[in-house]
C-alpha cells in the first residue's frame, strides 16, 4: 500500500451519517485517526463515480502511510469498512455504525468500550430498561404473510457470552480476569472461525482447577504434527504423555520407584500449568527431571528451569518437548566430552586462528619466544 495507489468507493452503497453514536461509543476504541478516516469516507462518498489516490486522504487528513493502514485495519476490525484490493486498486465497502443499544449488547464491543472509559461512564449511557407492560404487536399479528424471524439488526459477529456462562455454571468454571479473557477468547473464536460453543468446548478441556486459561488454549491450537521419526520408546512415552494428566503420569512413575508424590511435587505441577505448559508437555519435563539425576522425587529447581526454558520458547506438543530434551541432552554430552579432553600444550598465541589483544611490548615479548621455539624445532632438539 502505497501513496500513488488509487481507491474507490463501492457504488450504492451510502450509509447514514450518525456522527453522534460513532463519537460516543466508537471513537475511544478507534482512536481519532481512525475516526477521522471514517468521518472522511461517510463525506467524501460518491457512489463510485470517480478514483482517488490515497494520497488524497494523507493530505485531507495530514496522516502518515503508516497512520493509514492502522486506521484502515481498526475499522475492518470493528464491522464499519471491508477493503477489498484487485489489479486496478483499492474499494472502500463502508457500513453504518451500531446503534447504541446494539453496541452495547455486543459483549465484546461492550467490553473494549469499559475498557477505555471506565465502568463508570459506561454505565451512564446505558439505556434504562422501560417500565410498563410491552404493548407492541408481532409482524405476523397484523400482516398475512407467515411470520419469518427477523435478522438481528446487529451485522457484526457476537459472541454469545450469555450461553457460554452458563455452560461455565453448569460444569463450574470460572473467569480468572473476566475482561480480559472474554476478549482473549473472542479473539480466538475469530481466528478460529469457531462458535462460541467451539471455543468453550476448547477452554473446558484445557481448564486449570475450573479456571480458564486462554494462555493453554492458545498453546493448544498451536499444536502441530512433526514429521520427525522417533524410536519405539519415545513414541510409548509421547502417547502416554498425551493420555494422562501429570498427577497421574508422575504417580505412575514414581509407582515403580516405589515412591509417591508429595505436596511440593503437587504445586511444582501446579506452578508449570500457571506458565500455560499443556499436560503432555509436563509430563515430559516430568520424566526428563526424574531420569536426570536417577532421584524418585522432582527437583523444583531443575523442574521449573526446564519448564520456564519450554514455556519461553513455545513448547506445545510432547513431540516437540522430546525434540528439545534430545537438545538438552546433546548439549550436556558435548560439554563433558569437551571437559574431558586434555589441554593442548601447544601456546595458544601459536595457533592460526590467535586474535592479537596484546600490547606492543608483550607482543615483542611473544615474538621472540615464538622464534625460539622454533628454532628448537628446526634444530631437532
Amino acid at each position: 500500500m502505497k501513496p500513488n495507489d488509487h481507491f474507490s468507493f463501492l457504488k450504492n452503497n451510502q450509509v447514514s451519517q450518525d456522527t453522534r453514536t460513532l463519537l460516543r461509543f466508537y471513537a475511544p476504541i478507534l482512536g481519532k485517526e481512525a475516526t477521522s478516516l471514517y468521518l472522511y469516507c461517510l463525506a467524501f462518498w460518491d457512489n463510485g463515480q470517480d478514483v482517488y489516490t490515497l494520497g488524497h486522504i494523507l493530505n485531507h487528513l495530514d496522516m502518515g502511510m503508516d497512520s493509514l493502514k492502522k486506521a484502515l485495519e481498526r475499522l475492518t476490525a470493528l464491522g464499519l469498512l471491508d477493503l477489498y484490493q484487485d489489479q486496478s486498486g483499492y474499494l472502500f465497502k463502508l457500513y453504518p455504525s451500531l446503534s447504541a443499544e446494539d453496541f452495547l449488547a455486543h459483549h465484546v464491543y461492550r467490553r473494549l468500550l469499559e475498557k477505555r472509559i471506565g465502568e463508570a461512564a459506561l454505565l451512564a449511557m446505558e439505556q434504562p430498561d422501560p417500565k410498563g407492560q410491552k404493548l407492541s404487536k408481532k409482524l405476523s399479528e397484523i400482516f398475512d404473510e407467515a411470520e419469518v424471524p427477523l435478522a438481528n439488526s446487529s451485522s457484526q459477529k457476537d459472541f454469545d457470552l450469555t450461553r457460554f456462562k452458563q455452560l461455565m455454571a453448569r460444569d463450574q468454571l470460572r473467569f480468572s480476569e473476566e475482561k480480559e479473557d472474554l476478549l482473549s477468547l473472542f479473539a480466538i473464536s475469530e481466528q478460529q472461525n469457531w462458535t462460541w460453543y467451539e471455543t468453550y468446548l476448547l477452554a473446558k478441556e484445557t481448564a486449570i482447577n475450573h479456571l480458564i486459561s486462554p494462555k493453554r488454549m492458545r498453546n493448544k491450537l498451536a499444536q502441530e504434527r512433526l514429521e520427525e521419526e522417533f524410536s519405539k520408546q519415545e513414541k510409548v512415552i509421547i502417547q502416554e504423555a498425551k493420555r494422562k494428566s501429570p498427577p497421574l503420569f508422575l504417580a505412575e512413575v514414581k509407582s515403580t520407584l516405589e515412591a509417591t508424590i508429595t505436596s511440593g511435587e503437587r504445586k511444582i505441577l501446579a506452578d508449570m500449568q500457571a506458565l500455560g505448559l499443556l499436560d503432555e508437555v509436563i509430563n515430559i519435563i516430568v520424566l526428563y527431571s526424574l531420569n536426570r539425576d536417577g532421584s524418585a522425587t522432582l527437583k523444583q529447581g531443575l523442574t521449573l528451569t526446564v519448564a520456564n526454558d519450554f514455556a519461553h520458547k513455545k513448547i506445545h506438543t510432547a513431540e516437540e518437548a522430546v525434540l528439545k530434551i534430545r537438545e538438552r541432552r546433546q548439549a550436556q554430552k558435548q560439554a563433558q566430552e569437551k571437559k574431558a579432553q586434555p589441554e593442548s600444550n601447544i601456546p595458544t598465541w601459536s595457533k592460526p586462528d590467535y586474535k592479537n589483544e596484546t600490547s606492543p611490548e608483550q607482543q615483542s615479548e611473544l615474538e621472540a619466544e615464538k622464534r625460539r621455539l622454533l628454532a628448537k624445532l628446526e634444530g631437532g632438539d
